[in-house]
């Protein structure tokens, strides 16, 4: 995705389906990008490298991203809340067993928002959105 004005580019390598109109279809749940969910279908381009770029979201497949950092040194912590929010329909990306991203629905986003808020409160976590601009 384009880079916010002052910032330095970074890269994500996400899992995707390129479809028959050339868009690209995330299949893994960012745990860097802002703005891009599980679901959404990207526009692409080729970068000189030869590997597909997404430079912009085309259909919002109306999913939140939420990222966890625990703060346990425990390397079975995030089990029980990865089953816990399995039970309520999410998805996990595990990247290490200390930081993971959540993909979940917008009926259940609230919900699951409220739990890691009082998990952050605890000192369990600390978590950030995915999304920062407003569904359409």
């Amino acid at each position: 995705m384009p880079p916010e004005p002052d910032t330095e580019q970074m890269w994500e390598g996400l899992r995707a389906r390129l479809e028959t109109d050339g868009t690209a279809t995330v299949l893994g749940v960012p745990a860097y990008l802002y703005d891009v969910n599980f679901g959404d279908r990207v526009s692409v381009m080729r970068s000189a490298e030869n590997a597909l770029v997404a430079t912009g979201v085309e259909c919002d497949a109306l999913n939140f991203t939420f990222r966890v950092q625990l703060t346990a040194d425990d390397p079975n912590a995030w089990r029980p809340l990865a089953e816990e929010l399995a039970k309520k329909g999410c998805l996990l990306d595990l990247i290490s067993p200390r930081f993971f991203a959540i993909s979940c629905g917008e009926p259940q986003a609230q919900e699951v928002a409220d739990r890691l808020s009082a998990l952050e409160r605890t000192d369990i976590l600390h978590y950030e959105t995915g999304r920062t601009q407003r569904l359409g």
